[in-house]
């Protein structure tokens, strides 16, 4: 009894030294965590197919082969229908509408009379200076028979030669405001607007009437700095008006000057419109085709942007991921075709969210 008690004793005076003693706690416990580490470490390199497992799977993504056709190159345009020429006739002398000669919408040829003003005391002038004009005339050839004779000086007889060249100019005054009573049409078109009725009295410059060319109709849009050196005048154009059939136009005009604002070049496109048929203000698409190239059709929403915003698409080569810029040469209800993509290739069609250029995957072949 007395050696168990020794035994108490000793082990109470052990753990008394222990709790004095805290760092030996940490040495054993150190100690036996570096003994259990290294057994990890041998068990790896005993079993090294236990690393294999922690490695992440190889992505799966769907892919199909597109190969490139021969398609035409074209640059789309858009603007709007515009007259060849428009006019606003206005008042070059003062007075009343005495007659109405074309409706609204109607057409007038060039030399048509449109309208008529009030020529008012314009014929009593035209008498009055006519006659003068005859008076001075006699006035001057007296002086000038005088001048010869030597009864008059040479600057009398220049008085009398400007008199008459005086009365000469007013005459032909009068007889061009005459003339201006009578409002005719410079050129075919629409009568698009009459801004007078009868009995309406104008000052000068007053509107009367607004007339259109429609004969071709002009199609005004803007190419942009890339594309204005593949244009060229006389060039044939595909135009798409909004409401009408596809026509045919031609390029009549391309502008040496970039606009300062767009830097972009104005350009005009004719179409034939004899009957009048086109109206002014519409929509329309242009469409001016170019070389033939190698393209490879595709649905928009195969396209993807890489990391620095350039557009194109995934593609996989040899297991890994490729990201291919592109350059969109026409497109259609069904999709885009791009060139740039060479002949044929193998491109990413469901899973392209999920991987990176560069990334190895396992490509799985199906259906285009």
């Amino acid at each position: 009894m007395m050696f168990f008690g020794e035994n108490m004793n000793s082990g109470v005076s052990s753990s008394q030294n222990l709790a004095q003693r805290p760092y030996v706690v940490a040495i054993v416990i150190t100690v036996l965590l570096t003994l259990w580490l290294a057994s990890g470490l041998m068990n790896l390199k005993i079993n090294p197919d236990a690393v294999s497992e922690t490695v992440a799977p190889i992505p799966q993504v769907k892919v199909a082969t597109f190969v490139a056709e021969t398609v035409p190159k074209t640059i789309s345009l858009y603007g709007r229908t515009e007259p060849d020429r428009i006019v606003t006739l206005r008042a070059q002398v003062k007075g009343a509408i005495t007659k109405i000669f074309a409706e609204r919408g109607s057409f007038v040829n060039k030399g048509d009379i449109v309208a008529t003003i009030a020529l008012n005391d314009l014929p009593a002038k035209l008498e009055h200076f006519q006659t003068l004009l005859k008076q001075r005339r006699i006035d001057y050839y007296g002086a000038q028979k005088l001048f010869k004779d030597g009864y008059q000086g040479q600057s009398a007889l220049a008085k009398k030669l400007a008199d008459v060249t005086d009365t000469k100019a007013e005459l032909a005054r009068i007889e061009n405001d005459i003339v201006k009573t009578t409002i005719i049409a410079p050129f075919s078109g629409v009568l698009n607007e009459r801004y007078v009725e009868v009995g309406d009295y104008l000052s000068l410059g007053d509107e009367i009437a607004q007339i259109a060319d429609l004969d071709p109709l002009v199609i005004r849009a803007h190419i942009t700095e890339n594309n204005v050196a593949l244009i060229k005048e006389r060039q044939r154009a595909n135009i798409n008006i909004l409401g009408q059939a596809q026509i045919t136009g031609e390029v009549r005009y391309i502008s040496s000057v970039a606009n300062d604002k767009t830097n972009t070049f104005k350009t005009e496109i004719a179409v034939k419109n004899s009957d009048y048929r086109l109206l002014a203000g519409l929509s329309s698409e242009v469409e001016l085709p170019l070389q033939e190239v190698l393209a490879i059709k595709i649905s928009p929403a195969l396209l993807a942007l890489d990391e620095f915003g350039n557009i194109g698409i995934k593609s996989v080569v040899d297991e890994h991921v490729v990201f291919n810029k592109i350059n969109i040469v026409n497109s259609d209800e069904n999709g885009v075709w791009l060139t740039g993509l060479g002949e044929e290739l193998q491109i990413i069609t469901l899973g392209q969210g999920f991987v990176r250029p560069g990334d190895k995957v396992q490509p799985i072949s199906t259906e285009q």
